[in-house]
């Protein structure tokens, strides 16, 4: 059974999924669609061309497939957000849609986004991610599954934060953060390896060890990248997980967020 408040406001044309709770003063546009077993609090915004997947829970005054702040963006844009199942979206947060005709923000399965941040339009934001309170993601940035953005932090355009890897609290990344890695500072440079987080991710003893090698071989030793990179690729000809951070910096065209010298002596000791 579908509940929608009295006080709700939901277009004659939008797709409600079964057992789906809108509660009073949400507005839901035309053109959207919200899965199964979703969950409205109140007072929140859907506006056009949205899908919400099953089993979601959006809280208080959040606002979904909102126009693009782009400078770029043309009134009556067609453009989409595409918003995935299992995600909590918490008070005041704000998702926006595409800049481009057609084009997209999407966010995946099993996310976290917290009171107050901001998924910026053109925006791919992988599964099991968390966002945490305040912080902003500007537009055309690719967050990788299980990435984790501290509270209070900012990630600059067309960035790449790579799958398992962390974003400190109040952290300026302006470059790209290879996967498994933890960032911080002002700008945000990788530091060591987000140990923790990959063993929340389900990686085993011997997977995490051999990402800490290859990121000591890629940064701490004072090499030329290029020929790191190449030592890697020797040390670890199998390994699927040091090949993404490989990729990682094949395909970078922001840079990368490389870790200070003065970094190195306390990331040697990071056993």
């Amino acid at each position: 059974m579908i509940e929608i408040d009295k006080l709700a406001v939901v277009h004659k044309d939008a797709v409600i999924g079964e057992n789906c709770k809108i509660g009073p003063f949400c507005t839901i546009a035309a053109n959207t669609k919200i899965g199964a077993n979703t969950k409205l609090r109140s007072h929140v915004v859907v506006e056009p061309y949205t899908t919400i997947g099953t089993d979601c829970d959006v809280f208080p005054y959040a606002a979904i497939g909102m126009e693009s702040q782009d400078q770029k963006y043309q009134p009556d844009t067609i453009s989409y957000t595409v918003i995935g199942d299992r995600n909590v979206i918490r008070e005041f947060a704000s998702i926006h849609g595409g800049t481009e005709e057609g084009s997209s923000t999407t966010v995946g399965n099993d996310c976290s986004l917290l009171a107050h941040s901001h998924v910026g339009h053109n925006c791919t934001v992988g599964n099991n991610v968390i966002i945490s309170h305040g912080s902003v993601i500007a537009g055309h940035v690719i967050l990788g599954d299980h990435a984790n953005i501290g509270g209070l932090s900012a990630i600059h355009q067309f960035c790449h934060v790579g799958k398992a890897a962390m974003i400190a609290g109040m952290a300026r990344a302006i470059q790209d953060v290879l996967p498994f890695t933890i960032a911080e500072g002002h700008p945000a440079r990788m530091r060591v390896i987000n140990k923790v987080g990959m063993e929340r991710a389900g990686y085993t003893t011997t997977e995490i060890s051999d990402v800490r090698k290859a990121f000591r071989i890629l940064f701490m030793r004072e090499k030329r990248l290029e020929d790191a990179v190449n030592e890697v690729k020797d040390a670890f000809p199998d390994s699927e997980n040091v090949q993404l951070m490989i990729d990682g910096i094949a395909s970078s065209q922001r840079g990368l967020a490389r870790p200070e010298s003065a970094t190195f002596e306390f990331n040697v000791a990071d056993d």
